[in-house]
Parts: structure tokens; sequence; C-alpha cells
């Protein structure tokens, strides 16, 4: 079947729906069985749920609020406040209750969707406090109706919860006054129209609203299918696990409409990898840290098997990247290299195929940058891997790498409505029909964020001879040492990604005269390891200090070390017991290191490695 353009998303949506109406495009896991959806099945959903909303009386461009991790009923409630007229406004599950409240007033939303009792739970404690402290807020819709146990001890605390199935008969009693509504909403659509106000998680400060257009998103659609068209069809099934709150999900969401794929939610990320044996996606939109675990398990994995075993993996793994490397100059291909990889490859690396479920043709990259020698393993292994670029402000993607046209270690080239220039400062300047409307009640910031008609990103890039952006920075996150030397942070933590043991780490240094880090490891490589060493141990946190883990860390410190500059250097560092997590308050929802906020929480140990004079590099 056709792949869908029309001038808004809504539209897109219809005639989807009327294209493909008895095609199952929806599947989610309920009572251990996959259960699938028809497009026409998840129209007739979307119609009930959006019927109740202005049954609830939502009007068009008001807003209303999902507060969920991403599952089937998110899509439905999201086309279904779409089918209102009204502005769909996501929010991270991960949120904090704080932000959450902000948000919510914030945007003035009436209705608010949230998942269960724990994102209730945040809602009904604040509001207990102070009572009014959400005056615009007239019903929240629970997703699940377990969730309403948390008021059933005092009903007078929330009066305005319902659940879905409620919210469902208000619509059908909507829909027999009004039976056209929905349709006449989703047909007259304009592009100029908000699509969503996407709250940005932010490194520092209070989340900003960005302004997001049915126009902004039919571009991505269009550039989508203009360049991937060719090689995807409508028989795609994806796999979708990112959070719809976050843009490149968001996305993700969207082009289901256009191109006509199989959408299967994952139960969540714990169950991530059982799901693909089960689903066999041939499609995957994700963020580097799914690809960096899976990286350090299959290392692991080599590493602990029979030597014959490990042996083969490490003589094909070399002649696979020798194919590549000869590929990739532009060289003459060597048929006896090509045929004895392709031979090695299905007997070899098919495990690694079959953990992915055995029918991945493509993943798509987003949100954080992809370290070069995990994108050129995994196409080794035989998983492309097309990383992108984007933002909030341009509606994620204006970069792809392309099955036929990708280099490692960029972003690839602009999208083909993209405009791309690189400042004096070299930071990376967007022009695009992508690029949000503005920020939401935020005039000063939206005014700052555009030069003459360009997007200023924040990002730091360059462009290569053959067009392919390549981010080396966030211009906000550049250290400054005492020496004066400008260092990117990100260069230097995304080299050391795929160093064995380490799982995350962070670069600090601003006005000092050195860098260091602070490290956190992987805990079952590391115990792996004491383990093969005989090292005792009786805690996690005692294990990490003894002296053998810190040379092991030191030793592959200083492979690092060695491709930077002797300003760029670590000379010192410091392992800490736990990950930086986002409930901490330590990363964004999306995953980036809040450095502000780790560099106050940890300054007591930070200070400590400025004590002594470092060792010479």
């Amino acid at each position: 079947m056709p792949f869908i353009v029309r001038k808004t998303i809504t539209e897109i949506f219809l005639d989807r729906v009327n294209l493909s109406g008895d095609q199952v495009g929806f599947e989610f896991r309920a009572d251990d069985v996959w259960q699938e959806f028809t497009y026409k099945e998840y129209f007739q959903e979307c119609k009930l749920i959006s019927f109740g909303l202005m049954g609830l009386g939502l009007k068009p461009k008001e807003r209303a609020v999902i507060l969920s991790n991403t599952r089937l009923e998110w899509s439905l409630a999201d086309m279904a406040i779409l089918g209102a007229g009204a502005v769909t406004v996501p929010i991270y599950a991960s949120n904090t209750a704080e932000d959450v409240i902000y948000i919510l007033n914030h945007c003035e939303a009436k209705i608010a969707f949230l998942e269960d009792a724990r994102q209730l739970a945040k809602v009904l404690e604040k509001r207990k406090q102070n009572p009014a402290i959400l005056p615009h807020l007239e019903k929240i819709v629970v997703l699940e109706a377990s969730a309403m146990t948390l008021t059933m001890a005092d009903p007078k605390s929330a009066p305005d919860v319902i659940t879905l199935a409620a919210l469902k008969e208000v619509g059908r009693r909507e829909e027999a006054r009004n039976p056209g509504k929905f349709i006449e909403n989703l047909k007259s659509a304009q592009p100029e129209d908000l699509i969503s106000i996407c709250y940005t998680s932010g490194t520092t400060g209070v989340p900003k609203g960005v302004l997001l257009t049915q126009d902004n998103m039919v571009s991505v659609v269009e550039d989508a299918v203009a360049i991937l068209g060719k090689f995807l069809n409508d028989e795609e099934v994806i796999l979708s696990f990112l959070p719809f709150s976050h843009i490149f999900g968001k996305v993700e969401s969207m082009l289901v409409y256009a191109f006509g794929w199989r959408q299967a939610f994952a139960e969540n990320l714990d169950r991530l990898m059982t799901n693909m044996t089960e689903v066999k996606p041939t499609l995957l939109f994700a963020v580097p840290r799914i690809f960096e675990k899976a990286y350090v398990r299959i290392q692991e994995m080599v590493r602990t098997s029979a030597f014959l075993k490990k042996g083969l993996f490490e003589k094909s793994m070399a002649i696979g990247e020798s194919h590549y490397r000869g590929v990739w100059a532009g060289e003459k291909t060597n048929l006896f290299r090509l045929a004895t990889y392709e031979l090695l490859k299905p007997v070899v690396f098919g495990k690694i195929a079959d953990r992915f479920g055995g029918r991945l043709k493509y993943a798509v990259s987003g949100g954080a940058p992809l370290p070069k020698e995990i994108a050129e393993f995994f196409k080794v292994v035989g998983v492309q891997i097309l990383e992108g670029y984007g933002l909030t402000e341009t509606c994620a993607p204006v970069t792809l790498n392309t099955p036929n046209g990708y280099r490692f270690g960029t972003v690839g080239r602009p999208l083909p409505e993209v405009n791309i220039k690189i400042a004096e400062d070299g930071e990376i300047l967007i022009k695009s029909r992508k690029v949000f409307r503005g920020y939401y009640k935020m005039a000063e910031e939206t005014e700052r964020s555009m030069q003459d008609g360009w997007l200023c990103t924040g990002d730091i890039g360059i462009i290569d001879d053959q067009g392919f952006l390549k981010i080396t920075d966030r211009k906000k996150d550049l250290i400054v040492t005492s020496a004066g030397k400008n260092i990117a942070p990100q260069k230097i933590e995304n080299l050391m990604k795929s160093q064995k043991m380490i799982n995350q780490l962070m670069v600090y240094g601003d006005r000092r005269n050195y860098l260091v880090a602070l490290i956190t490891l992987d805990k079952d490589q590391t115990v792996h390891y004491a383990n093969e060493h005989q090292i005792l141990f009786s805690e996690f946190s005692e294990l990490i200090r003894h002296p053998k883990i810190l040379a092991f860390v030191q030793k592959q410190i200083e492979e690092v070390n060695h491709k930077l500059a002797s300003f760029e250097t670590i000379k010192k560092f410091m392992i800490i017991p736990h990950e930086f997590t986002v409930d901490q308050g330590e990363m964004t929802p999306s995953l980036k290191l809040k450095r502000n906020v780790i560099g106050k929480k940890y300054r007591t140990e930070l200070d400590s490695l400025y004590e002594e004079t470092p060792p010479r590099a």
C-alpha cells in the first residue's frame, strides 16, 4: 500500500484508516498474549475517547496533558486530543511531581491523562498540600483503573478523577449528539495549527514549552518518505519503547500513520530484549544507550566464551572490519575477503541478530551521540544503525545517515528541506519548515534562539567534505580550563563509552587547571572481573575502591588519553557506587547528563581530586 503525505497529520491519519482499515496496525501485550488492533479498530477507540473529551468540555486550541510511559493508550489519547481540535502536551513519566505541576499550570491544561497510581499520586499529593495548586485542571483520566484505589480512601480529595472506561461512556453519549464532529475536526485542521507543546527536559532551568505545528511534523514526514521510502515498505514491523514525550518518540508515532507500519508496544525496558524476539521487528527507533549496553554485553559474552569460539569471533570481526574499511575508503572490493566474511557472518554473528529478533533491517539512533566504534561494530555484525540529529525545536530530525549514504562518527547529511550552516564560533544554525513557532509564554527566550531567521541550536559542529554533519559538543557545555583551553567534554565521554567496565563518565574541569572524571561501573562486569581475579569483597561500594579495580579503570582511561591532546586528558578520577539517574535529578529524561546538578551534588568529591598535583600527562 502507498505511503501517505498530506497537509496535516490528522488528514494523513484519516487517509491511512480509509486505506488500511482492515490491516493490523498495532500490537500490545496483555495477559501474556500479544493483542492485535486493526487501523479501523484503532480509529474507533480514538473516536470514543475524543468524543469523551468533547463531552467533558475540551474545546479547540485548549491543552490536554499525557503523563504516561509509551503504550497503545498514549497514541490513542494523542489522536483523540487532536480529534477534539485541542493540543497535546506530553510529560515524561520520569518527571518529578514539581515539574509535573509546573507544566500543568504553565500550559493551563484542562484535562490530564495519567497512566497509573504512581503518576496520579504526584498530582494528588501536591494538591493535598495546596488544594488551589491547579486552577485550570478540570478532569484527570487514569489509563489504568487500578489507580482509582488512591481515591477510595478519601473520595472528596479527587472528585475530578475518572477512568478511561468512564471517559468512553461520556464519549458514547456525546457521539450520539453530534456524530460527525470527530472527523470534521480532523479534516478542518490547518498546517499552522499547533499539534503539540513539547516541554524540553533541559539540563538547566525550568522546562520550556516548544510550540510545534502540524506543518512542522508534516515536513518531517515528507523528508522521511523522500529519503527512506525506497528502503522501507508498509509491511515493516516496529517495536516502540522510546518515550513519546520525547520528540524523537513523538515523530516515530506519527510516521506509523504515513508509512502504514505495524507498531508493537514494548512492555517495558526490562522486557525489551524478550519482546524483540517475540515481535521480530524489521525497524527500530532507539537511543545510543540501548546499543552501548548491548555492545558491552556482547563483548562480555565473547570474553568469557570458549577459546575456539572467542578466536573465531575475533577473526570474523577482523575480516569484517577489513572489508568495510575498504568499502568506506572507496577501494576495489576484495572478492575473497568479501566471500569469507559473507560465509562467516550468519554462523558467527547470527546469535547477535537473533537477539534483535532476526529480521532487523535498520535501527535509527538519535537523542544523543552514538560512539563511532559502536556503530562500526554493529555494522560488521549485521545491524545497520542510522544515526541522525535534531532538536525538540526542529521537530526532531534535520540530518540523517541513510542506507546508501552514511558515515559513522557523523549524524548524516541534511534532510532535503533543511538548510544548515556553521557560525563563526562553530555553532550549528538551521533554517527549515521544521523549526518551531517559539517557546510558549517565553518571548525573550524565543527571540534569543533565532538569528536572522536561523535557529541557534547551541550545538557545536563541522560539515565535512562530503556534506556530513559532525557534532563536536554543546556550546554551553564547553569546558574552559584555567589555562584558557576550550575542551568539548562529550568528545571525551563518547570515547570512554566503549571501554570495558565503564558504565557512565562525566568530565569536569571548568576554570580548573586539569580535567578529572566521575565514573560509574557496570556492576555485572565488575563483579565478574572480581571473581575472575580472586578479589574478595562484601559490598559493591567496597569493591569499586579495590586497588585492582582502580588499576583496571586507570588502564581504560589511559587508552583513551592516548587519543587526546594533553590538555584534554583525564588526570584523575573517582568511582562512585551509584549510576547517574533521572529519578535522582542527575540526568534529563532523554538521558543527558545534568552537569550543574552533578557538579553541585559531588562538589566535595570533585574538589578532593584537585588537592594534590596530578601525574604528568
